[in-house]
């Protein structure tokens, strides 16, 4: 089936984290990863986005129990997110929220993103990189 929208590439996967300090550490010390994006948001939260090659995943700090358990969402990286989510609501796609999660304190100029269900339920994630 053809779509119009494009996926790109892989975007990131987003995991939960006990202590970011530890997690971070592992990651560079023992995988070779390195500081892709890191920031506070105005609301005090912690966004650290770790990479190595084209491998990137976002460390988000958190001491609840988990009903998704660690692996957080998969996202996918498309090129234009308005035609992405036309077409995957043709399909039957229902999003999480009805409007974009607009966030431009991400990367160096902002993205937008939407999150729906898989077939078993995980979480999947298209994001456009403004």
């Amino acid at each position: 089936m053809p779509n119009n929208f494009h996926v790109m590439a892989l975007g990131h996967v987003g995991l939960h984290v006990s202590d970011l300090e530890r997690s971070k550490a592992f990651y560079r010390d023992i995988l070779g990863f390195h500081v892709v994006w890191e920031t506070i948001c105005e609301n005090g939260y912690h966004l650290l986005f770790m990479g190595n090659g084209s491998c990137v995943i976002e460390l988000m700090p958190t001491d609840e129990k988990l009903e998704d358990g660690h692996l957080d969402h998969l996202t996918l990286l498309v090129s234009n997110l308005d035609n992405a989510r036309k077409e995957l609501e043709e399909l039957g796609m229902v999003f999480e929220t009805e409007t974009y999660n607009d966030d431009r304190e991400l990367y160096q100029n902002g993205e937008r993103n939407l999150i729906f269900r898989g077939p078993d339920n995980e979480r999947l994630q298209i994001e456009q990189i403004m």
